[in-house]
């Protein structure tokens, strides 16, 4: 893709140069934000999960207590 660039840009071809710059960008943008969103849903699915933890530790300690 990059090459491309470069030889629309030395043919003066200034159409298929923008062309080809905005789809490099946009490609690279694109791809920057889905791992973003993954890195976000993971670390809300971690939180969730000690969440729950948490919540289950505190039933079996009332459970405990109820049973002394």
């Amino acid at each position: 893709m990059h090459r491309s660039i470069i030889d629309y840009a030395m043919d003066d071809n200034g159409t298929e140069f923008r062309k080809a710059l905005y789809a490099s960008i946009h490609d690279k943008v694109s791809a920057h934000i889905e791992s973003k969103k993954q890195e976000i849903a993971q670390g809300l699915l971690g939180v969730q999960q000690e969440e729950e933890q948490e919540y289950y530790d505190d039933e079996q300690e009332t459970d405990q207590e109820t049973e002394e």
